[in-house]
């Protein structure tokens, strides 16, 4: 079945496509529908997330007519650089120079489900390049520089197409709670030394309550990672650091080290 294509400013395509964990009929009936709409469309590669399928599944028709499937794909190896012309039907009747890889190597599952691998060089390396990064929420305008996206925005405006990318910053503002939560981390794992040395009783004294004030203060900026990250996480949709899981786990791993450091500085210098 031929499906309707996702054009710009539509945000689904910046959807971060999940994995296939089970290879039925469903995954077959897309894969059909990914060719029937690549023929429509006269297009040699097509990934899930362009007719709207959140689902990490690309198909390449081969110079021998015969097509390539490839499910839930991962890249294990890259190898120089190339600059490529690339086309895009998110972006239509506009071409964009941006920096690929020029061989890659990955991994992948087919429609049965067999795990798979192969390397890539020159324009079959840059189509998957391509495919893989709209699986993952991206597009060609992640790969541009800032000047370039505004241009593109600017030139898709003046043709009746208004929006905005949406480019994950390469520095998140929650990254500043963490870095900070490791520094006083690093202090407070500092003073447990305290006994070695023979520092006078009201300086040990100190030392300890600095522990439970700096305790106290991680809670705080743990706090505030978590609700600036969960506003990241709105604002942008598509980068995988910003998910709820990936912060539920950074904050207990800090509150984990938070609680061991205390404890052990409580028997240590109480």
């Amino acid at each position: 079945m031929v499906r309707d294509i996702v054009v710009y400013p539509d945000k689904r395509v910046r959807v971060r496509a999940a994995d296939v964990r089970k290879f039925d009929e469903s995954v077959a009936s897309v894969i059909e529908d990914l060719k029937d709409t690549m023929k429509a469309h006269n297009v040699k590669a097509m990934a899930a997330t362009q007719i709207a399928i959140p689902l990490s599944i690309l198909v390449v028709e081969q110079d021998d007519g015969t097509f390539l499937e490839i499910i839930n794909p991962r890249l294990i190896g890259k190898k120089g650089s190339v600059t490529s012309t690339e086309e895009t039907l998110y972006f239509p009747n506009t071409k964009h120079t941006v920096q690929r890889y020029e061989m890659i190597r990955l991994v992948y599952e087919d429609r049965n489900g067999e795990q798979k691998a192969m390397k890539a060089e020159g324009d079959l390396a840059i189509t998957l390049q391509r495919k893989i990064d709209y699986l993952f929420g991206d597009s060609i305008a992640s790969r541009m520089k800032e000047d370039n996206r505004k241009a593109l925005e600017k030139d898709l405006a003046n043709k009746g197409m208004p929006g905005s990318f949406e480019v994950c910053p390469t520095v998140f503002m929650k990254d500043y709670f963490t870095s900070v939560i490791q520094k006083v981390l690093f202090f407070m794992g500092l003073t447990l030394f305290t006994p070695l040395f023979s520092f006078a009783p009201e300086t040990v004294t100190k030392i300890w309550h600095f522990d439970k004030y700096a305790s106290w203060a991680i809670l705080l900026l743990l706090v505030g990672y978590f609700a600036v990250g969960v506003w990241e996480g709105k604002k942008y949709t598509s980068c995988t650091s910003c998910q709820i899981g990936n912060m539920l786990g950074t904050a207990f791993k800090y509150l984990l080290a938070t609680i061991v450091i205390t404890t052990a500085a409580y028997f240590l210098l109480n």
